[in-house]
């Protein structure tokens, strides 16, 4: 018994000798192409996946059927968001809305 498992070893071994690690033939073109569609394939699959468990917790988008404004929800603006406002002068103040304004010019045209 043991020598049968030495003489399939060393035909093994032989054959694989012989053909180097190549095909025993000619792969087509065809084939070729398909391998290599089956590697990007298997490549953006393993991209999506890793992705995906990256981005497990975090989900901001809207559903995929919603469309529009029906998918968004409007954020109210509430005083606790609001910083105080209490410590700046009229300079300041002067300041901010002629920013505000210039920043609405700009966005108009």
């Amino acid at each position: 018994m043991r020598n049968v498992d030495y003489k399939i070893m060393f035909i093994s071994l032989c054959i694989f000798t012989l053909c180097e690690g190549r095909p025993l033939r000619k792969r087509t073109v065809s084939e070729v192409q398909l391998m290599h569609n089956l590697g990007d394939l298997r490549q953006v699959k393993e991209r999506r996946d890793w992705l995906q468990m990256r981005l497990q917790g975090v989900h901001t988008a809207p559903a995929w059927g919603s469309s529009g404004e029906a998918g968004r929800t409007r954020r109210t603006l509430r005083t606790e968001d609001l910083p105080d406002l209490s410590t700046m002068t009229p300079e300041d103040i002067q300041n901010a809305l002629d920013l505000l304004e210039k920043l609405l010019k700009s966005k108009q045209s």
